[in-house]
């Protein structure tokens, strides 16, 4: 196997451990919300020069809070504006997590189907082996779709 971008061997302990985190930070997370596409695109987005808008406004607001009409909830835009400061950065760090683990999986895929690739192309050239046949088979139904923009067994992908 040529390409070996990504090695990893994790325990079942690891694995149980690992569940257990997941689980804890989903329950102590909770109380995010999962939007719809629609709702996506329906709500206002607070930029950078938005969010200053939003500080500036709130810093003024709380000078004067009887200006405002009885069904203006202060103390929620408050408890928002404190928890969006406190989730920002652990928001930061699962996003962080959540791309190495995207390209960790991109990364393990690569490597089995590179070396998928290269059994393949071993198997082209070996003779009288029901190993080596079983693989031309393998790799003739795989590649057998034409049209496709995926590599071809010849393809070097190393």
């Amino acid at each position: 196997m040529s390409q070996n971008i990504v090695s990893i061997s994790l325990t079942g302990d690891d694995l149980t451990a690992i569940r257990g985190m997941l689980a804890g930070l989903e329950e102590k997370l909770k109380a995010m919300v999962e939007l719809t596409a629609a709702q996506r695109l329906e709500l206002v987005k607070m930029g950078p020069t938005s969010e200053s808008f939003v500080r500036q406004s709130l810093a003024t607001l709380e000078q004067d809070p009887d200006i405002l009409p009885r069904s203006f909830n202060l103390e929620e835009m408050q408890r928002d504006l404190r928890a969006l400061d406190e989730l920002r950065p652990i928001f930061s760090r699962l996003r962080q997590l959540g791309g190495r683990a995207a390209d960790t999986e991109r990364a393990l895929g690569s490597d089995l189907y590179s070396a998928a690739l290269a059994a393949y192309r071993f198997a082209k050239a070996a003779e009288g082996s029901a190993v080596a046949d079983a693989l031309r088979e393998h790799g003739a139904e795989r590649f057998a779709t034409a049209g496709k923009r995926s590599p071809s067994p010849d393809d070097d992908t190393n």
